[in-house]
């Protein structure tokens, strides 16, 4: 008994920590594929394919891509093609899938269901139903990749009566990998770490998520949050993929937390959006019953209509239903490779072998529920016409005529979100707001993509339950600084449908004095650091001023930028006349060339001190464990890719060893900061006191604002209801959810006559907020950049106590620490990218960190 007893004891340790574990639960088979499925022997299986069973190891992106050419090249029902390639070059691969007869009329059949799609009454019996099927937007979730592999060669291979049927009724859209750059960094991970044996122990380093995780981009995105917003190469092709067809169905296939189940939509019912058609959920539940009579088969756990939601409307399974689609989220616990969890050992090859029968299963019930689904799919359009003809506002006219740039990314944002717009072809005034002809645009609410209209234009403030998923409001104008109006009348001359054309400028001739250009124009600061990087010595002008122009008389706003023919360091006139003309007709930066340094302005020559130097910074953005990586991200994307500036990465740990006086600008984001030692708070400080500029975010701010400038963070009350006697353990989430603000869009009063705040010419400011950071102002009344406004909020949840409470605080402080500045923001500037109207803030922080002074009357530090 003795000896038993400690076998027993040996095989329990064992199976939880080091050896191999081939025993699963008795209704977790090691076959992926029924048995009872004939597959063409001609075709290869993926095992034999890529030399080892799925599930022993990762798939990598590489020799993924190159199984599904096979299968295409082997198979008359698969059709190859890449639909956009990543940050890194990486295809994103499309597999059409449907029968070798479906496959010669392809083109016929989208063109059909796109017809009926938008309200042409056609005849649906003999057309198939569209079901895309993605895989692997978050890189690191594993069996969501590898498990296309399986139902790819399944749909390629598989023979008999089920397959055909399927085949013949439906047009299937296999997306995998949507994410090729983090899933590549994830397979890279896991192979590197990957053993013979098996080991289940969660300390593993196999287990583990190395910073950055596969589950973002190459730039730290999250692409899941990217479907409306496509400010990355990778949804642009994917939502360009979903307008070609706008399938009835799409499944978007997730990992979540290893200790949880299995989740598939729908979601909570009391947090849906309410653009989103009621009748939709109802049909959802219904197609997923195919999945759900799977998971009851082998008496598997799953949950529906709790914690994940269909609110925010650019994620994968919330974004189709603006357009008539049927999304749907499935998500399951993690195994990350094999992994011992509260709920018993994951196994990686399970997990693929249950989406691949999930998969299956949600394919086969949209042919079962084919007529209801092209029924819904062909009334959709008429439901939104009824809406528009119910909606009291009719349009939204819309401008920001000092940025044609930043209003034209706003215009393709639209276009790619199948929105029409129009140009305004006579003035309009809108409470007190003059929008001029040929400088505004109109976006009327009556087409057909009515509901996204509204999902991008509308404020929402009441929400049915306060509780969210992701973000609560992100009203697009808002985010990219554009002032616009709703219309409840049809008072307004509009023009054709338009195309968005980058606004590049007319050519710059040769100045004899000085060029100037404004730094209201978006890539005024990409302009500015290529002449600095190629020597020349612009000047930013501190006040207005009134000059002779090529084109005319000009009044110059604060921020406008100056170069000099003269005083160049005897740099080449022609290269510079060449960079201005870059910068006119690839930026669309409009430049102005002065014949004379004598203005029209009293005392404002182009020599005026009050026209100070610039200088080109170098920066050092700190990332790495501890560190948020999609602020970094943002960050880094925004200065690499669209202001074509370098930044030094280095993570926080290396920052003891490194010379700071090598950078003018460290920016840190959110992150963990109880781990800075006070020998590297000093060292920062003393780097700031010599020059260097210190740009906080989120955490990053709170650290820097309470290190660096003693600033006191605002003392936010929570805890709703805890005053009272007694509560009911049942109303905690509620009370709970008034104390958060996960995303939720705020006003601020704009100081623009600050450095900070040149190229801005309305003081109110729109800026993202999650959380209840904000500074108290300080004792320096020029210091507070962004006030928040009385009243805040714009669009999104935050409880009316919690609105109280930040009215009137800053949101943004700059301060000048000996010869340097700190500058810190307690909301994110860059936000998922797509904030354009506050992205200029950080640049400002970046090229104006010195202009400005510490006031007179206070001790300087």
């Amino acid at each position: 008994m003795k000896h038993l007893f400690l076998y027993l004891k040996f095989i329990v340790v064992c199976t939880t920590f080091f050896c191999s574990i081939n025993i699963q639960a008795s209704f977790q088979a090691d076959t992926i594929f029924d048995p009872s499925v004939v597959f063409d022997s001609s075709i290869a299986k993926p095992n034999a394919f890529l030399g080892h069973r799925l599930g022993d190891q990762m798939v990598r992106n590489d020799r993924m891509i190159d199984y599904f050419k096979y299968l295409a090249f082997k198979s008359d029902r698969i059709k190859y093609e890449v639909i956009a390639y990543s940050n890194e070059k990486r295809p994103i691969v499309t597999l059409t899938i449907t029968s070798g007869e479906n496959q010669k009329n392809l083109e016929q059949l989208r063109t059909q269901h796109i017809e009926l799609q938008q309200g042409t009454k056609l005849p649906i019996a003999n057309m198939p139903v569209v079901s895309w099927i993605n895989f692997g937007v978050h890189g690191g979730e594993v069996s969501s990749t590898d498990s296309a592999i399986p139902i790819a060669y399944h749909l390629a291979a598989a023979q008999g009566d089920e397959i055909d049927k399927l085949l013949n009724n439906s047009v299937i859209l296999l997306t995998a990998s949507m994410n090729p750059d983090g899933n590549s960094r994830a397979a890279s991970w896991k192979l590197k770490y990957s053993s013979n044996v098996s080991v289940s122990d969660p300390n593993h380093a196999m287990h583990s998520s190395p910073w950055p995780s596969g589950r973002t981009n190459h730039y730290w995105f999250d692409l899941n949050r990217q479907w409306m917003l496509q400010q990355q190469p990778e949804p642009i092709g994917w939502v360009n993929k979903f307008h070609q067809w706008r399938p009835n169905i799409v499944a978007d296939f997730h990992e979540m937390r290893s200790y949880k189940s299995f989740y598939f939509h729908p979601g909570a019912p009391d947090r849906v959006h309410p653009l989103i058609n009621k009748k939709a959920m109802d049909l959802l539940d219904e197609v997923v019953q195919g999945p759900r009579d799977f998971m009851d088969s082998e008496a598997r756990m799953y949950f529906n209509e709790e914690a994940y939601d269909n609110f925010y409307l650019g994620k994968g399974a919330t974004y189709p239903h603006l357009y008539g689609s049927l999304g749907i989220l499935f998500e399951q616990a993690s195994s990350a490779g094999l992994l011992s969890t509260p709920r018993g050992i994951l196994s990686f090859r399970d997990n693929i072998r249950t989406y691949y029968h999930v998969g299956l299963a949600l394919l086969n019930n949209a042919v079962d529920k084919k007529t209801d689904l092209l029924t819904f799919q062909q009334g959709f359009i008429e439901q939104a016409q009824e809406m528009a003809d119910d909606d009291k506002v009719k349009a939204y006219v819309f401008a920001a005529p000092e940025d044609p740039a930043r209003m034209f990314h706003f215009l393709q944002l639209l276009e790619r979100n199948k929105i029409n717009v129009k140009p305004l072809l006579k003035d309009l005034k809108v409470n007190k707001t003059l929008f001029k002809a040929q400088k505004a645009y109109i976006v009327e609410v009556n087409q057909a993509s009515y509901r996204m209209v509204k999902g991008l234009f509308a404020n929402v403030t009441e929400f049915e339950n306060n509780t969210f998923y992701d973000v609560s409001g992100w009203t697009m104008p808002l985010a990219f600084g554009i002032e616009y109006e709703s219309l409840t009348r049809k008072n307004y001359k509009a023009g054709d449908i338009i195309t968005p054309s980058f606004p590049a400028q007319p050519a710059v001739p040769k100045a004899k004095v000085a060029y100037v250009f404004e730094w209201n124009n978006y890539y005024a600061p990409k302009v500015l650091y290529q002449l600095l990087a190629h020597g020349y010595r612009p000047r930013i002008a501190k006040s207005e001023f009134k000059a002779q122009t090529d084109k005319g008389v000009k009044t110059f706003k604060r921020g406008s930028v100056v170069v000099s023919i003269g005083w160049q360091g005897g740099l080449d006139s022609s290269k510079l006349n060449s960079l201005m003309n870059d910068a006119a007709k690839q930026n669309g930066v409009p430049v102005y060339t002065l014949n004379s340094a004598h203005t029209q302005s009293i005392g404002m020559d182009l020599g005026s001190n009050n026209i100070e130097p610039v200088y080109l910074p170098k920066v050092l953005l700190v990332i790495g464990p501890g560190m948020s990586q999609y602020q970094a991200g943002e960050a880094w994307h925004l200065l690499d890719k669209r202001m074509n500036i370098p930044v030094v990465l280095l993570e926080k740990s290396r920052l003891n060893s490194v010379k700071l006086s090598n950078y003018t600008h460290i920016v840190m984001a959110d992150g963990k900061y109880s781990d800075i030692t006070p020998t590297l708070s000093d060292k920062v400080t003393n780097w700031v006191k010599s020059g260097g500029t210190f740009v906080g975010i989120g955490d990053g701010a709170k650290w820097a604002g309470k290190t660096l400038l003693k600033l006191n963070t605002v003392k936010i009350n929570t805890g709703h209801g805890l005053d009272k006697p007694r509560i009911d353990y049942a109303d905690k989430p509620k009370l709970e959810a008034q104390d958060v603000i996960g995303g939720a869009v705020m006003s601020g009063d704009l100081d623009i006559t600050h450095p900070l705040g040149y190229g801005y010419s309305r003081r109110e400011i729109a800026s993202h907020r999650s959380g209840l950071l904000a500074f108290e102002p300080p004792k320096n009344p020029y210091a507070t950049i962004v006030k928040i406004a009385k009243q805040p909020l714009l669009t999104g949840f935050a409880s009316t106590e919690n609105q109280q409470q930040l009215a009137g605080q800053a949101m943004l402080v700059a301060q000048r620490l000996g010869q340097g500045s700190v500058i810190v923001f307690s909301d994110d500037p860059n936000f998922r990218g797509y904030f354009y109207g506050t992205e200029k803030l950080f640049m400002n922080s970046l090229f104006f960190s010195t202009l400005f002074s510490h006031p007179r009357s206070l001790a300087t530090e």
